[in-house]
């Protein structure tokens, strides 16, 4: 395991790929002396990151200084808030609150680690990576976001297989269909700017990640 100061665990390749844009667009220097300001270390899966001993493991690693957890809340958000507290304060991590700051949650551990959770979306509301980009949208392309809500709607009345727990993908890879080109990838469409990096929707989280990592 790489040694990093600053290390935030991800579900996956999307928040790998997408972060350093959302981040380096609202003015961090990601990287430093040839390496990245934080290291996103892909999980793979929320399963592998809700692990009372992984994240010991991540709190003992020689030069941690911050540990940030991001996760989806998928369906059931406080579910999800549940988990991940219960694991942390498995851990070690005992200043962990019974609720999850709207804000995002930043607390120190005796050893002086900064420990960061945020839930996607928004640390309140069901929904993932792709519900928080879909905030994220210029405010002059709302006529077409309605479409593409609509358009999902129809599909899954005429049997499209998606679950619902996935709507907000369909819907936010549609809309990235009818874009100029057509069909970027998330991170891609944040390096262009069709969606807006720096929208209000997104500051709260580029605050959290900021005060998380001293930045």
């Amino acid at each position: 395991m790489a040694i990093h100061k600053n290390v935030l665990l991800v579900e996956g390749q999307d928040e790998v790929r997408t972060i350093p844009y959302l981040m380096g667009l609202n003015g961090i220097d990601w990287s430093q002396d040839n390496k990245p300001i934080v290291q996103l270390r892909d999980c793979k899966g929320c399963d592998n990151i809700i692990n009372a001993d992984a994240i010991g493991v991540e709190l003992k690693a020689d030069g941690i200084e911050a540990l940030g957890i991001l996760l989806d809340a998928d369906e059931y958000p406080r579910d999800r808030w549940i988990a991940i507290r219960n694991a942390c304060r498995k851990s070690g991590v005992s200043d962990i609150p019974d609720e999850l700051p709207i804000d995002g949650l930043i607390v120190q551990t005796d050893d002086e680690i900064r420990v960061g959770i945020w839930i996607m979306p928004d640390n309140k509301l069901p929904g993932m990576l792709e519900t928080f980009l879909g905030y994220l949208l210029p405010d002059d392309t709302s006529p077409l976001w309605e479409l593409a809500k609509s358009t999902i709607d129809t599909a899954k009345e005429r049997g499209a297989p998606f679950t619902e727990a996935h709507r907000d993908k369909a819907q936010i890879y549609s809309w990235l269909a009818w874009q100029k080109p057509p069909g970027l990838q998330l991170h891609i469409a944040i390096k262009e700017r069709i969606l807006d990096p720096k929208h209000p929707e997104s500051q709260k989280f580029v605050s959290w990640f900021r005060r998380l990592y001293q930045l």
